[in-house]
């Protein structure tokens, strides 16, 4: 089995936990071998993020896991969940909300929680 197109394969199956991008497209190399388990750096191809993974590999299946013992400078996230693309119809809301907008882009981006702390009435109509 070639361990490098068995990889590629799997990495289709991931999104990077920086950044969300599917792995399929990420540098993927291994770095050395022991017995049926190999070291593997993976760098997202988006963002750049490294990671080490000991993949492990037996007759019927393979077992992956990160390596832990060297932190790459990125701190650990739980995977993003892919949300749904931006519609045109709210393209066009929102382009509409700020053609009237009279305010600054401070007061524009604040949170929920923040206008309500304030007592800025919440719009339903907000971008």
């Amino acid at each position: 089995m070639k361990i490098l197109r068995f990889l590629r394969d799997q990495a289709k199956g991931y999104d990077c936990n920086v950044c969300g991008q599917n792995h399929s497209r990420s540098e993927i190399r291994v770095l050395g071998r022991l017995e049926s388990a190999w070291i593997v750096r993976v760098t997202c191809a988006t963002c750049q993020t490294a990671f080490k993974l000991l993949v492990v590999l037996d007759d019927d299946h393979a077992a992956v896991s990160p390596i832990k013992d060297e932190p790459t400078g990125v701190p650990h996230r739980e995977p993003r969940r892919r949300k749904a693309p931006v519609s045109l119809d709210e393209v066009l809301d929102a382009h509409e909300y700020l053609r009237t907008y009279d305010g600054d882009v401070k007061a524009l981006f604040r949170s929920r929680r923040e206008r309500a702390a304030e007592g800025v009435e919440d719009s339903t109509t907000t971008p």
